[in-house]
């Protein structure tokens, strides 16, 4: 879909709001607490969602409530775009460049970027990685200093790093997680968490990845960092670091340690999704409405 028939579908909060009412209630209205399907409209202001008030009991339901909108003051048709923008471009969107380009202040800019990103990492958490992977993991952010894999330094934050494969050993997916250290205590969570069970396993034989293997009963097939191969079997890992470097030194110019992991999300979101062109969109529009609510400062 082009921007052009997206404002078309979604250039008004009226046609925004018939969107929500087809997701949240595809069989029609049902009442929450009786599951009456007769119902009312009461409509406040045309910033606001209205109210659906069930003719039976009269209890009062919004299409936005429970989801990422929840008492949103922002119109909808202006976060509709915003998601279509954070969606399609593959460099991504930061919340000044929402600011400028949408005209809102860059409170209100940066509180859509924020939630958008939150939906982004919930779908993520819904899916595995399984089959044939590449395993390892790298430094972001920071100045080098001194010799280490991938510039390690002090003030370097480590991501573990985990790409599919498919069996012509083309990248499918990916996910990268900042974490606070790569103990084996704390890699197997992440592990556990982001793998499946069984399947073959790459890595340069790390006692953190030889130990999760064994916990996910893998085929561990290692190549250490030396071997004059690792650079053909890691090809896929390494670029995807690359690429997800080149994104937060692009967009987000290197800044915001305390919100690393929700630029991670972002990356992993679209280059899981790099195949689709504009659909991508309506993926993450439907990501969107499914999303929980998001605090201000989570």
């Amino acid at each position: 879909m082009t921007l052009q028939q997206w404002q078309d579908k979604f250039g008004t909060n009226e046609a925004c709001y018939a969107y929500l009412v087809t997701q949240r209630w595809p069989d029609g209205f049902i009442c929450p607490k009786c599951q009456g399907t007769r119902y009312w409209t009461i409509q406040r202001s045309e910033r606001t969602a209205p109210l659906y008030e069930c003719s039976q009991c009269h209890t009062q339901a919004s299409v936005t409530a429970g989801t990422m909108f929840h008492r949103t003051k922002v119109a909808l048709r202006t976060w509709f775009l915003a998601i279509y923008l954070m969606a399609t471009d593959k460099r991504g969107k930061s919340a000044l460049a929402l600011h400028r380009e949408l005209g809102l202040p860059y409170a209100t800019a940066w509180l859509l970027h924020h939630k958008i990103q939150h939906a982004m990492a919930e779908r993520n958490a819904q899916y595995q990685l399984g089959g044939l992977l590449e395993l390892d993991d790298a430094y972001f952010g920071g100045v080098s200093h001194g010799p280490g894999k991938r510039g390690r330094g002090i003030d370097q934050d480590p991501v573990v790093v985990d790409v599919s494969l498919t069996g012509k050993g083309r990248p499918q997916f990916a996910f990268l997680e900042a974490v606070p250290d790569l103990t084996k205590e704390t890699v197997l969570q992440v592990l556990e968490r982001r793998v499946e069970n069984l399947g073959t396993w790459l890595s340069d034989g790390a006692s953190i990845y030889a130990a999760g293997a064994k916990a996910h009963q893998a085929d561990h097939k290692v190549t250490p960092s030396d071997d004059p191969e690792a650079p053909k079997v890691f090809h896929w890992i390494n670029t995807v670091i690359s690429l997800a470097k080149t994104f937060l030194d692009g967009t987000y110019h290197g800044r915001g340690r305390a919100r690393r992991q929700l630029y991670l999300e972002e990356f992993s979101y679209r280059f899981n999704r790099r195949y689709l062109g504009t659909p991508i969109a309506d993926r993450l529009l439907t990501a969107c409405v499914q999303a929980k609510p998001h605090p201000y400062g989570a």
